[in-house]
């Protein structure tokens, strides 16, 4: 009898185990890496007045950072794309909780950082915070080290019958439907589209079913070997890259609202602390408290909401959307507010919202795709959303130092994102209309 080999098997997350040591990882990574972005205006805000700058120049210093970090992944720019990979791949059913505790971690270093960044000025001044904060960077590393391979602690199942035309030609066998009739056989691939992932093996005979297209196996010859061509090359690297996801009107309708909720967290991060300390006239200390109070709200709604929403079975659109929408009135209230108590409520108020979204964000780019292609989906997404954060961030430091109006420049924030939202809602009233019918 013929010995089963490893092409037999299917592996399955583990959905727990090694995976929380996984979250811990990317939890390290998070903290000591993606909290800095928070402190921008509280590190560098002195420095770049003495130097004459104002707003503008914070906003396109900001805005090319975060650009240049999505667009082509230097330094902290690998963390969030591999971190939401790595999380995804050990997770299933417990995924959204997995992933929004992987991001707390991030929480917690914007919680101490703007009381660290201020000690650290008045001790050290401006050249000596930034060598100790580089340093604290450097240990961002050591979370990646619980990385482990998936094969290592993930369940090997016997392939059903059904997917066994996946492994034709593995060992030499021919499978015993080989000859079943075009429709069966695409119907079999068709069924195995959900299980087919990366660890499984390349899976180069699938063509995935898209707008009601029928899928077809992409190794049958249409009008005979010798009518095919050679592709143009501006065709192959369109299909290296996984550029036809770009067709999709769903697929750039999240990018929109997702690089639109990027791009007003960073902005509205930038222009907080100015306005809490040259607007409301408060002083670093409670400036510090204030942002302390956002993180509080982002990271407890990160612990909270996910395990929730896992329960209830809510689509990560549906929940980003609601967070998305609170997340723009709650700035906008932060901007009409003077008081400190309320400012602490409305800042933490604000985070809360903010987490329910972003921790949402991966996900909506993650139901739009198939597995196999959502590293080119995240990686377009990041693409989008730092030319959106490159056109948006100094336009709004332009305004502010026009007007001299911080409130003006957060409501314009709030109301980009909530454009962003309508959008959702229109394409989900479409949608609901075309079902109808």
């Amino acid at each position: 009898m013929k010995q089963p080999s490893a092409a037999d098997y299917e592996l399955i997350p583990p959905d727990g185990g090694w995976g929380w040591m996984v979250v811990l990882g990317v939890a390290l990574n998070t903290m000591t890496s993606m909290s800095l972005g928070s402190v921008f205006s509280v590190l560098f805000g002195d420095k770049l007045r003495e130097m004459g700058h104002k707003t503008t120049s914070a906003a396109v210093i900001m805005s090319i950072r975060m650009a240049v970090m999505q667009f082509s992944g230097l330094g902290s720019g690998l963390v969030s794309p591999s971190s939401f990979l790595v999380v995804k791949t050990y997770f299933l059913k417990a995924r959204g909780r997995a992933v929004g505790m992987s991001m707390a971690g991030g929480n917690v270093g914007q919680m101490a950082m703007p009381h660290l960044v201020s000690f650290l000025l008045e001790a050290y001044g401006f050249s000596g915070a930034l060598l100790v904060l580089g340093g604290v960077t450097m240990h961002g590393p050591m979370g990646s080290l619980f990385f482990h391979p998936l094969e290592w602690h993930a369940e090997r199942r016997p392939l059903a019958a059904e997917l066994q035309p996946l492994r034709a030609g593995v060992d030499g066998d021919a499978p015993a439907d080989a000859e079943a009739s075009p429709m069966r056989r695409s119907k079999r691939y068709a069924s195995s589209l959900s299980l087919a992932n990366s660890e499984m093996g390349e899976v180069t005979d699938v063509v995935f079913e898209t707008h009601g297209q029928k899928a077809t196996p992409a190794n049958e010859d249409i009008g005979g070997a010798g009518d095919q061509k050679p592709q143009p090359v501006w065709r192959r690297v369109a299909s290296f890259m996984d550029l036809d996801l770009l067709r999709s009107g769903v697929f750039l309708n999240t990018m929109l609202g997702t690089g639109s909720m990027v791009t007003s967290s960073v902005n509205f991060t930038l222009l907080l602390p100015f306005y809490l300390q040259r607007v409301v006239g408060l002083p670093l200390s409670d400036t510090a408290l204030c942002l302390t109070m956002l993180a509080v709200g982002d990271f407890l709604s990160r612990l909270t909401v996910p395990p929730v929403t896992d329960r209830l079975g809510a689509r990560p659109r549906h929940v980003f959307f609601v967070g998305a929408v609170l997340t723009a009135l709650t700035r906008s209230a932060v901007a009409m507010s003077s008081g400190l108590v309320t400012l602490c409520i409305w800042s933490a108020l604000s985070g809360f919202a903010r987490g329910v979204a972003v921790v949402n964000s991966n996900m909506c780019v993650a139901d739009t795709c198939p597995d196999h292609k959502l590293p080119a989906a995240v990686g377009l997404n990041m693409m989008f959303a730092g030319v959106l954060m490159f056109g948006v961030g100094p336009i709004v430091g332009f305004v502010r130092d026009k007007t001299e109006d911080y409130p003006l420049c957060m409501h314009l924030l709030s109301g980009m994102l909530l454009t962003a939202m309508f959008s959702w809602f229109t394409e989900g009233v479409v949608q609901w209309y075309r079902q109808k019918r």
